[in-house]
C-alpha cells in the first residue's frame, strides 16, 4: 500500500509530469529517425530513461531526457551530479554511451550531446549537487512547436527571472545527425 501511494505521489509531481512530456518528445524524435526504443516498465525513479538502437548501428545507446530550462544566470545547462555519475558508470562498466537531450521550454527547442563529448563540466560553487556545461557544447536538434511549449510550460516550476535572458539557440541552430 505504501508503494502505491509513493507511485501516485511520484507521478503527480510537476517535475515528473514535465519529464514524461520531455521523454515523449525525444521518443517521437528518435522514432521518426528509425530508432527502436527499450524503456523500463517499472514506475518511479530509474537510472536512465531508456535505451535505443538503430538497425544501422552496432551498439545500444542510453538516452536521458532532461525537461528543464537552461540556467538564467549563465549560458549553461545541466543536471544533478549523482545522475552524471550513474551515466558515467554505464560507460565505465559496460561501454554503453549516453546521449543527453534537453527539452527547454525557455529556449523553445531540444538540444543535447553525447555525455563523453560534454566532458567533466562545471560544478557551481556553493551548489555542488549539480554539474553544468556551456550551451555552446550542445547541439541543436529541433524547435518545439507552440503546442509543445505550452504543454511543457504547464509544469515549469522555476522561480528565476528570465525576462532579461537572451535565447542562445535563436541564432545558433546547428542541426546534427544523431546517427553520427
Amino acid at each position: 500500500m505504501i508503494l502505491i501511494n509513493f507511485q501516485m505521489d511520484w507521478i503527480d509531481r510537476p517535475e515528473v509530469k514535465k519529464g514524461m512530456i520531455g521523454e515523449k518528445y525525444v521518443q517521437e524524435f528518435l522514432g521518426k529517425k528509425g530508432f527502436i526504443i527499450y524503456k523500463p516498465i517499472t514506475e518511479g525513479s530509474h537510472k536512465i530513461d531508456f535505451f535505443t538502437h538503430h538497425g544501422e548501428q552496432k551498439r545500444v545507446v542510453c538516452v536521458e531526457a532532461k525537461a528543464k530550462r537552461r540556467m538564467a544566470k549563465y549560458q549553461k545547462t545541466g543536471f544533478n551530479y549523482d545522475c552524471y555519475l550513474q551515466y558515467k558508470e554505464l560507460w565505465d562498466k559496460h561501454k554503453i554511451p549516453t546521449y543527453v537531450f534537453f527539452i527547454d521550454d525557455f529556449e523553445e527547442c531540444i538540444y543535447g550531446n553525447w555525455l563523453n563529448e560534454l566532458g567533466e563540466g562545471w560544478r557551481p560553487p556553493n551548489y555542488n549537487k549539480v554539474i553544468v556545461w556551456d550551451l555552446n557544447r550542445m547541439k541543436f536538434l529541433r524547435k518545439l512547436s507552440p503546442a509543445e511549449i505550452f504543454e511543457a510550460n504547464q509544469y515549469t516550476k522555476e522561480n528565476y527571472d528570465y525576462s532579461k535572458v537572451s535565447k542562445y539557440f535563436l541564432n545558433n541552430q546547428l542541426k546534427i545527425n544523431f546517427n553520427a
